[in-house]
């Protein structure tokens, strides 16, 4: 069969139209030829990775007594424009993506952005080369079978255009629902890259973006040596990284890679052992200094570019805030210019300290139990109205307008003019918090300060400065060579003796909250203070003095000079004063948290976080309807030395919907529980079954629950989400907080 195309016009056309103005007056313009597949697709291209999955075989009938072949459709989100990417078309439709390996170049002029292809697959190989699935013919990699480049003229056969470009590209989050109309890209992060099973053939050749990354090579190198192929890296805010395959052929090959924070995006190939990057041109990399603290967005700046998955810092000056009751502010009549403030959830800022014009204000959200709350907040501190803030977050929509959310709540995370975000005096005790300082002896660098200054490249960021922090942790390098989950450990005796994480609480037990310090072979810093010889260490609070640098995967300090051992800590750690946190989490990350998403539907990932709204999320909504599901969602041990535990969080439920309806809330029974067990118990308890309020995605509703039954217990808690093939809504949790008293 041939291909059908449409009919361009081009340059040429428009200047002969120029040239013959007078001629064509009378003669009207040709039209545009749409092209109209007749091959109607049969198969999604997921079920067709999964069909031949592990395999590399001639693709055969999908049913041989009649004859009916594999046919599948997908829009074009590929190009060869640049160079970048070589003989290959890529498709994608509403369930996954694949590589079409062709030999042809400069399938650009007629494959174009959102183009719509029916492929006949069958008769053509479908199979892998090194790692990724993709559908082309039979060839050999290191004496093996492999997938090859099919003839440009077998492709024609097999294929059809349908209808015209449509580059209208959607961008939806991995475990959203995707398009069938449009191309969409997927905005994802390194850590939700799966390695096995239906999602990683699910994810093998998709367009992504991951947000808040850099080059580690930027500033410093090309993207390419000429005619040669090589890695670049990308770096995210964890310190993560993913290869960015860039070839020396391409018309970008000698430019520079840019230094900065910001959004790169491609399309997410695999060879061997790693997932790829491939950029399809410069205009897939976003990279600016805009949003950094030292260029921080105006008002003006961060409105624009709202729930466009941008995040950084943003400057203005604190005149009001949302009231109580208001979900979506729609007038002046919903906020509160001035100090008289109903809420303390919540601040207004903007670019005057004069501003009462509430479509010109950007909604803070301050965290629950934050410094930041404590301290800014205009219910307990009206003086701050009029003061500079500046505050970093996510740019998102918040009470139903421009909004930050996520902000980390501490004394890194923002500033306030004239006020201390925290509080605390120069040497604080166990518990009391650390306050920021200028680096010197007398006033060291808090943890948190040196949280906040990132550098992906290993570059000195200041040399023979003063640190301190509570001994929290370390990492075991064995494991990793960086910080990740299973390499941060908060535990002694540590399994080696060449680092230290640091902390702003003795308390912590979020890798992301920490910093590292490396102990060098031996110095005095290693012999008295690490974790394996010194388990008394553990809690204590820290004076160092070294260079601040990246160090396994986290800001930290390097080559140590000088050292002060603090307070606190001990072989057997106190208990909690009253009131204190056992346990804090859930509030910019989940990483501690075991999804156990085994349990899902296949391809189904029910339990994620969601980093654009800051929650524990849990629904099993996909391919455009609901699917039955029991998966629980397990928290990290943690121990209840004290009575009088409790646990707090914060919940919502949406989406609960029934032949389209959303159902009763009276009817919410046997969709969400709250399970606990005990250290190394395979069984859990009910300790409530959840009961829905509403269901919106606002307000976000309190919840507490008595923990005075497992005191002198290690426990896990569970957060189980129920569905059936017929109700399948969204759970989202956040904040989550277990406190104590004696």
């Amino acid at each position: 069969m041939k291909t059908l195309k449409a009919l361009y016009i081009g340059l040429a056309a428009t200047a002969l139209a120029g040239a013959l103005s007078s001629c064509q007056a009378d003669m009207d313009a040709p039209a545009l030829v749409e092209p109209k597949a007749t091959m109607v697709p049969n198969t999604t291209i997921l079920e067709l990775k999964n069909t031949f999955a592990d395999q590399t075989l001639q693709c055969p009938m999908k049913d041989e007594s009649s004859k009916t072949p594999y046919i599948i459709h997908g829009r074009v989100i590929s190009s060869d424009a640049t160079g970048n990417i070589y003989k290959s078309i890529v498709i994608q439709d509403e369930t996954a993506a694949i590589a079409l390996s062709v030999n042809q170049g400069s399938t650009y002029t007629d494959y174009r952005l959102g183009q719509e292809v029916v492929l006949n697959v069958t008769g053509l190989y479908v199979g892998y080369y090194n790692g990724l699935q993709q559908i082309g013919w039979l060839g050999e990699y290191k004496g093996a079978k492999s997938l090859t480049f099919m003839s440009w003229s077998y492709f024609l056969e097999h294929s059809e255009l349908n209808g015209f470009p449509n580059d209208d590209v959607k961008y939806v989050d991995q475990n959203s629902t995707w398009p069938s109309e449009n191309p969409y890209c997927i905005v994802t992060s390194f850590s939700q890259l799966p390695s096995t099973g239906d999602g990683f053939r699910q994810m093998q050749s998709q367009l992504v973006e991951f947000r808040n990354v850099s080059f580690k090579e930027g500033g410093k190198d090309t993207y390419a040596p000429y005619q040669e192929s090589v890695n670049r890296t990308l770096v995210d805010a964890n310190g993560a990284t993913l290869i960015v395959r860039t070839s020396g052929y391409s018309n970008f090959y000698n430019e520079m890679i840019p230094e900065g924070t910001g959004n790169v995006r491609g399309i997410l190939s695999y060879y061997g052992e790693d997932w790829q990057l491939l950029l399809r041109g410069l205009g897939d990399v976003m990279i600016t200094d805009k949003g950094q603290k030292n260029d921080p967005y105006t008002i003006a700046e961060a409105t624009e570019v709202m729930d466009q998955g941008a995040s950084g810092w943003v400057k203005g000056y604190i005149v009001g805030s949302v009231k109580a009751g208001v979900n979506d502010v729609e007038s002046n009549n919903d906020v509160i210019f001035g100090k008289d403030a109903e809420m303390d959830n919540n601040i207004l800022i903007a670019a005057s300290a004069d501003e009462t014009d509430w479509s010109k204000c950007i909604a803070v959200e301050l965290p629950q139990g934050s410094a930041f709350r404590a301290s800014v907040n205009l219910v307990d501190n009206p003086g701050v109205l009029g003061k500079a803030i500046i505050v970093k977050g996510n740019l998102v929509t918040f009470l139903g307008m421009p909004g930050i959310t996520g902000n980390g709540g501490t004394a890194s995370d923002v500033e306030v003019d004239g006020v201390t975000i925290g509080g605390g005096g120069d040497l604080p005790g166990p518990g009391e918090g650390i306050p920021n300082g200028d680096g010197s002896e007398a006033k060291p660098y808090s943890a948190s300060q040196i949280n906040a200054m990132t550098t992906a490249n290993g570059t000195n960021l200041y040399t023979g400065v003063w640190v301190t922090g509570y001994i929290v942790g370390y990492v075991d390098t064995g494991i990793k060579s960086y910080a990740a989950d299973e390499s941060a450990k908060f535990t002694v005796p540590a399994a080696v003796a060449t680092n230290l994480l640091l902390a702003n609480s003795p308390d912590e037990k979020d890798w992301n909250k920490c910093i590292s310090v490396n102990l060098p072979s031996g110095s005095d810093a290693r012999a008295q203070l690490n974790l394996k010889d010194n388990t008394g260490n553990l809690g204590k609070l820290l004076l160092i003095k070294g260079n601040v640098t990246r160090y396994v995967g986290l800001s930290g300090v390097k080559e140590p000079s000088d050292f002060r051992l603090g307070e606190g800590g001990g072989d057997t750690p106190n208990p909690p004063a009253t009131g204190s946190t056992i346990y804090e989490g859930l509030t910019l990350n989940a990483n501690d948290w075991d999804m156990n998403n085994a349990q899902a539907p296949t391809g189904i990932k029910v339990w994620q976080w969601d980093s654009k709204n800051t929650c524990l999320k849990g629904a099993a909504f996909a391919n455009s309807k609901p699917n039955a599901a029991d998966v629980t969602c397990i928290s990290p041990v943690f121990s209840i030395p004290v009575s009088g535990a409790e646990l707090d969080f914060q919940y919502v439920f949406n989406q609960y919907k029934k032949n389209n309806e959303m159902i009763n809330v009276a009817d919410f029974s046997g969709y969400a529980y709250i399970l606990i067990r005990e250290e190394g118990s395979s069984s859990w308890t009910d300790l409530a079954e959840m009961k829905a309020q509403g269901f919106a995605w606002t307000p976000w509703y309190d919840a507490k629950y008595s923990l005075n039954n497992y005191s002198g217990k290690s426990i896990q808690i569970g957060f189980r989400y129920v569905s059936t093939d017929e109700v399948a809504g969204t759970w989202e949790i956040k904040n989550l907080k277990v406190t104590g008293s004696k």
